[in-house]
């Protein structure tokens, strides 16, 4: 028996030897795939609005012009016979001038925005001629 007691102290003095700690060992990087970036993604472009003819009087006697502003060669055609003349708006307005078509000759030309203001309907019409000696009216005429 005390070899028995002997044999077995003795071998709790030593203990078996343990396997090698597997988180010890300096991992291996492995690079992931790069993906390339996806394209930008385009955006709609919002479209305008469609552009609405309006009316407008001019407060003010101003002149009548062959282009927009800044252009060159453009001339005056004179200015209004009055104020408060009718002109239909048919263009959106390029620079300081709106393309008008003037009721009262059936023409179109510019004139300055700062001259004339927007008014809510069209011109009444008027029955009988145009009146003579005048380049522009508050009133529609047939003829």
């Amino acid at each position: 028996m005390v070899l028995l007691i002997a044999v077995l102290t003795g071998g709790c003095d030593s203990l078996p030897a343990l396997p090698g700690n597997p988180f010890a060992a300096t991992p291996t990087v492995v690079e992931a795939p790069t993906r390339a970036p996806a394209p930008p993604t385009a955006l709609p472009t919002p479209s305008p609005a469609p552009f609405t003819a309006f009316w407008v009087k001019n407060f003010k006697v101003t002149d009548m012009w062959s282009g927009p502003a800044g252009q060159p060669g453009v001339i005056s055609f004179g200015v209004t016979s009055q104020q408060f003349c009718s002109f239909q708006v048919v263009r959106p307005q390029d620079d300081s001038r709106l393309y008008v078509l003037n009721p009262y000759s059936h023409d179109y030309f510019w004139i300055d925005a700062d001259a004339v203001g927007p008014v809510p309907d069209a011109p009444p019409r008027a029955s009988g001629p145009k009146p003579p000696d005048q380049n522009c009216t508050d009133q529609l005429y047939d003829n």
